[in-house]
């Protein structure tokens, strides 16, 4: 009986190691499917020295080395499915310290009910890791299911310690107990836990590629800041639902393409947007050097002073690469907006106001609404 429960365990993890691979060589390659493709790989060879009993110490002495690796081979990929980094070394370290131990006392001729202590005792600090790993992550349903199944495996590794021999010896270690018991319970164990673990961190890679790709589409990638569309989603999106948006444009900024090269116009586009990122909540970069930011809650005389002082903190920035005679400025036009008027009419007003800046010679900040063409048109919008 013990041989046809191994095989159907060896065919289960071998049908979850040919999904991995599969996931592996597919679009998403991330690095979490190499840990768990070699865990699953190397317990899928376990499985076969289990099938053939176990009995030398040649085969006992890789079970101890490996054992507890697929475990750790797992934890990683579950650390980077989920977002974290990989262990530290130490656990790595405290794996092979009880390896080797296990091995040392397999080439002592240590009983077996003794051998097996170091390897399995590593293993289960290894699962108290990767369950502290995820007890401390934001809550979710993966990462619950996760810590349910992993929580399963760890307690079922628990339970096994005092009569592992038992999978070696042919229940010989204990009698009192026969040698079919144990292989039974691993088995029902394992054919929960072992896909649970495997398919929720498939799902966890899942659900963080589509996090990177919706940012990929959502942010500018050399700024990361917002791109035009995401940015008009955030503003619709604030409290409170009016304030300030605020459009600027880095003055000339081709000629320091033409000058320095693209290398220092990107360090200079790269420094514009952390100033905007900084000094409001939302921030976008529209193309180019075209910015802007929105600031809720703003009056046009208070957006209108944040803006100068960005003016004024750009104006100060020295790359390395410039002349003496170098000086970056920028415009920038300020407009109101409120949830109830289209956002392109608020877009198109600080258009405007910016556009009156260049005008007025660059390096400079302009309200919507101050001069009388504008004060009509704002007129008509709001009556």
């Amino acid at each position: 009986m013990s041989v046809d429960l191994y095989t159907l365990l060896l065919i289960l993890v071998s049908v979850l190691a040919g999904v991995v691979l599969f996931v592996r060589i597919g679009p998403t390659r991330h690095e979490a499917t190499s840990y768990l493709a070699a865990g699953l790989l190397i317990g899928g060879f376990n499985t076969f020295l289990y099938v053939d009993g176990g009995h030398g110490p040649l085969t006992r002495a890789f079970l101890y080395a490996m054992d507890p690796l697929t475990v750790w081979l797992v934890g990683q990929s579950i650390r980077l499915a989920m977002g974290g980094k990989l262990s530290a070394p130490w656990l790595f370290k405290l794996w092979a310290a009880g390896a080797a131990t296990s091995v040392a006392l397999v080439a002592m001729g240590a009983p077996i009910r003794v051998e097996h202590l170091p390897a399995m005792a590593a293993g289960l600090v290894v699962y108290a890791n990767i369950l502290l790993f995820l007890w401390r992550r934001d809550h979710g349903g993966i990462r619950t299911a996760m810590l349910v199944a992993m929580g399963a495996m760890a307690i079922g590794d628990a339970m096994r310690l005092p009569f592992f021999p038992s999978l070696l010896d042919a229940g010989s270690a204990y009698p009192e107990f026969g040698a079919e018991w144990l292989p039974g319970v691993l088995l029902v164990s394992s054919a929960f836990a072992v896909p649970a673990v495997v398919l929720l961190t498939i799902a966890a890679i899942v659900q963080s590629e589509l996090r990177h790709y919706r940012r990929q589409s959502e942010h500018d990638g050399m700024t990361d800041l917002l791109n035009r569309r995401a940015f008009g989603d955030a503003v619709r999106a604030q409290s409170p639902r009016f304030g300030a948006i605020v459009l600027a444009d880095i003055d000339h900024f081709k000629s320091i393409n033409d000058r320095y090269g693209h290398g220092v116009g990107d360090d200079v586009i790269r420094h514009f947007a952390t100033l905007l990122e900084q000094a409001a909540p939302c921030a976008g970069r529209f193309g180019g050097e075209e910015f802007a930011i929105a600031l809720p809650g703003y009056s046009l005389a208070r957006a209108a002073e944040l803006a100068e002082q960005l003016r004024a903190d750009f104006a100060a920035y020295r790359h390395e690469a410039f002349s003496e005679k170098t000086r970056l400025s920028a415009s920038f036009g300020v407009a109101s907006y409120v949830h109830r008027r289209p956002l392109g009419q608020t877009y198109a007003a600080a258009d405007q106001a910016l556009y009156r800046a260049k005008d007025a010679g660059r390096n400079a900040v302009a309200i919507y609404g101050t001069d009388e063409e504008e004060r009509l048109h704002l007129h008509r919008l709001t009556a």
